[in-house]
């Protein structure tokens, strides 16, 4: 991101760090996969680096920028108080908060709530969407760049549940995906100005699902994908124009994959695999499987394998034919997608259990169950070797603990 306000520190600090960055819901990459190990035996009072208080309650992910986590909460009597806040990574400390007012409708599930989609940075800008149809955009030192209320602009964009899906961006477009049954759309934002690139109707649908990117021969080729309940859309992010489309059933609460060439699709009919073409064309069916189809968390690919949370089985797939290869009875439910580091898989469930699950070539078995005894509904974040993870009352860092100094906030 490019925004003059950010201190020259620190942007050497996010050129620097800027490897082990989660920038988005599920990583920088939307994968959930991070390379560097992070530590399999934790709890309430083990291996935790630091704990800091939030102010009220959040779905969404943290994700993590150089030396510095940022988060987003809401609460009030009437659910319509919005807060973007920044940690530093290190210690805890609560660098910044920012609240706002909600603009659209407050209406959510119990179990949701307005701070429902993960936050998005390209390392220099912040944009955070919330489920009342509020999106800032804030630099790193948590100056406010602009703000759209899109339910005021596209009146009738709720669906009454609590939206979820999270932005994604892509070079220099937020992108947008606000398909519910109501007043459906996508939009790609310029990042600099806030101002509209385009505007896409979708199909009126409930969806929570979260744009992807796919990356073309170079940066300027990239395409974002919308995972829409009736239709599957390559679109191309500076103009909106759909490169190719399918039309499909795919789930409206798993998101999609990417591995190398094939993407992976939740849906009606099971778990699909499709090879990417090349020159625009539509994707290859490979295969389709309903045994790998995710409930609710997205899945994950590790090596040869695709690892679906199902009806309380994490359940391993093979990639080229689709056929299971293992499967582990797991303690659930679960809401927070699958995210692996070093290796391992981490599968948290509501009740705050982390079960850390090593992949074989046979059935995947566990080697940690680990309780933070806090409810637990959002998908951690990894980076330098460290799970940052969302509970209801307080964000948590899983790593070694730092030295002695100066405490962590917790107010």
């Amino acid at each position: 991101m490019k925004c003059g306000r950010i201190a020259c520190s620190a942007g050497l600090v996010v050129l620097i760090l800027g490897g082990a960055d989660w920038k988005q819901y599920r990583g920088s990459d939307s994968t959930g996969v991070a390379t560097e190990p992070a530590p399999t035996r934790f709890g309430a009072d083990q291996n935790v680096a630091w704990k800091a208080d939030l102010p009220d309650r959040g779905l969404s992910s943290p994700i993590v920028v150089g030396d510095r986590v940022f988060l987003t909460a809401s609460g009030g009597l009437q659910h319509d108080r919005l807060f973007i806040l920044g940690f530093d990574a290190k210690t805890g400390h609560r660098l910044w908060q920012r609240s706002f007012w909600g603009t659209g409708p407050t209406d959510a599930h119990p179990k949701t709530c307005m701070a429902a989609p993960t936050p998005a940075s390209d390392g220099r800008h912040l944009v955070a969407l919330f489920a009342t149809d509020d999106l800032i955009c804030l630099d790193l030192e948590g100056n406010v760049l602009w703000m759209r209320s899109l339910y005021e602009e596209n009146p009738g964009a709720t669906d009454g549940r609590g939206l979820a899906s999270s932005p994604v961006i892509v070079g220099q477009t937020v992108v947008v995906h606000l398909e519910t049954q109501n007043t459906s759309l996508a939009l790609g934002i310029d990042l600099k100005t806030g101002s509209n690139r385009w505007r896409i109707d979708r199909a009126r649908m409930y969806n929570w699902t979260s744009p992807i990117i796919l990356p073309g021969k170079t940066r300027a080729d990239n395409l974002v994908l919308l995972q829409g309940t009736e239709r599957l859309s390559a679109c191309d992010p500076i103009t909106g124009r759909e490169v190719w489309g399918i039309k499909r059933n795919s789930d409206p609460i798993a998101s999609s994959v990417l591995a190398g060439n094939i993407l992976f699709v939740p849906g009606e009919k099971g778990l699909a695999a499709f090879e990417l073409q090349p020159n625009g064309a539509a994707p290859k069916l490979l295969w389709e499987n309903v045994k790998l189809n995710p409930v609710t968390a997205s899945p994950l690919v590790l090596g040869d394998r695709i690892y679906s949370l199902h009806n309380g089985f994490l359940v391993a797939g093979d990639v080229k034919t689709g056929e299971v290869r293992g499967q582990l009875r797991l303690k659930g439910p679960f809401s927070a997608s699958l995210v692996a580091a070093g290796g391992l898989i981490y599968c948290l469930n509501e009740s705050g259990l982390a079960q850390v699950v090593k992949p074989t070539d046979k059935e995947p078995v566990l080697v940690e169950s680990n309780s933070l005894a806090d409810t637990i509904l959002s998908t951690p974040a990894v980076a330098g070797g460290a799970l940052y993870i969302r509970s209801d009352k307080r964000l948590w860092k899983i790593a070694k603990p730092i030295s002695p100094g100066t405490p962590p906030d917790r107010g």
